[in-house]
C-alpha cells in the first residue's frame, strides 16, 4: 500500500532508490563497489600521446550500406568504433575516484592473502563492467565455471569479513 501511495504522488515524481547500502559490508555490495571502481577506471581520461590514425572530423553521414559492413565486423571492432564516434563521455568525480583507489587498495590485501581469489574477482569485475561474457572469459583461461563462481563468492566473501573486522565504513 505505501508503495501504491509513493508511485501515485502527485508533488514528486516516483524516483525508485537507488544502490542501498547496507549496515555493514555484505559480499554483493563488496562485488558492487568492485565493478563501480572498474567502470570508473574505463572514464578516467586517457594518457597524451599520438592520435589515432585517420580523419579527425565528426562523421556526418551514415548510409545503408556502411551499416550493412557494421553488422559484419566482430564485437571488439564494432565496440571501439562505437567509443570513436561518441565523443561525450562523463568523467568521474572526485568521489568515483576516491571509491575506486579504495576498492583498488582491497584487491591489493585480497592479493596479499591469496593471490588466485584476487586474480578471480579482480578478473570478474573488470569484465562485468565492460558488459563481457563471463562463460567466454572462463574458456580463454580455461576455468571450469563452477570454480570459477566458488572462487568469486570466496573472494568477496573474505573482502566483506576483512572490512567489516577494520570497522571500514559502508559506501
Amino acid at each position: 500500500m505505501e508503495q501504491a501511495q509513493k508511485i501515485n504522488a502527485p508533488e514528486q515524481p516516483y524516483a525508485p532508490e537507488p544502490d542501498a547500502i547496507p549496515p555493514r559490508w555484505d559480499p554483493e555490495h563488496v562485488g558492487r563497489r568492485l565493478i563501480r571502481a572498474f567502470e570508473t577506471l574505463d572514464r578516467l581520461p586517457r594518457l597524451r600521446g599520438p592520435r589515432e590514425p585517420g580523419g579527425h572530423w565528426p562523421l556526418h553521414a551514415v548510409e545503408w550500406a556502411d551499416e550493412l559492413a557494421r553488422a559484419e565486423l566482430d564485437e571488439s571492432e564494432r565496440r571501439t568504433r562505437d567509443i570513436a564516434q561518441n565523443r561525450c563521455m562523463l568523467r568521474p568525480s572526485a568521489a568515483d575516484i576516491d571509491g575506486m583507489e579504495t576498492a583498488f587498495d582491497w584487491l591489493r590485501e585480497l592479493r596479499a592473502a591469496d593471490s588466485g581469489m584476487a586474480l578471480v574477482a579482480s578478473l570478474w569485475a573488470l569484465s562485468s563492467a565492460r558488459h563481457r561474457s563471463l562463460r567466454r572469459l572462463c574458456a580463454q583461461k580455461h576455468w571450469a565455471p563452477y570454480t570459477f563462481y566458488r572462487k568469486r563468492a570466496k573472494a568477496l566473501a573474505w573482502l566483506a569479513d576483512w572490512l567489516n573486522a577494520r570497522n571500514a565504513p559502508v559506501f
